[in-house]
């Protein structure tokens, strides 16, 4: 039924384009907790990396809304900001490539979901509260 054939008050709600890819994050991560029990690095690298992401793409959607190219640049820029700080401020222990394929990861899906916001979609908002709660709960389970 289109818009014009709605009848009134049977208004069309729009879902932010960011939450989809929220849900796959929170899902992918659930995962990763039920198939590696013991590695809670590997969620916590993984949940980190989105929640990064979600943060630069947040600020993204806010000052240029509605540029996919934008955020495909700024995905790449979040996994490498992954590599330089996984070579460099947390190699506590060594460099581990697998912490860093699980945090590109979480960056790549985080950037599928916003490269399709639109101005005025709300996906700012949602980025925005996912960043914050997956970077805290990244980081939990990174140094569990």
């Amino acid at each position: 039924m289109s818009t014009a054939q709605r009848p009134a008050g049977d208004a069309l709600v729009r879902v932010p384009a960011a939450l989809p890819s929220v849900v796959v994050v929170l899902l992918v991560g659930a995962a990763y907790g039920v198939l590696f029990p013991d590695r809670t690095d590997y969620a916590g690298h993984f949940l980190a990396g989105a929640g990064g992401t979600y943060a630069l793409l947040a600020v993204a959607a806010l000052v240029l809304p509605g540029r996919p190219r934008v955020v495909v640049a700024l995905t790449w820029l979040a996994v490498l900001l992954g590599v330089g700080t996984e070579a460099t401020i947390f190699r506590l222990a060594e460099f581990d490539p697998v912490d860093l394929a699980n945090q590109s990861l979480g960056a790549v899906l985080a950037g599928l979901g916003m490269v399709a916001a639109a101005p005025r979609d709300r996906s700012a908002l949602v980025a925005g509260v996912a960043a914050l709660v997956l970077l805290v709960g990244g980081f939990v389970l990174a140094f569990a």
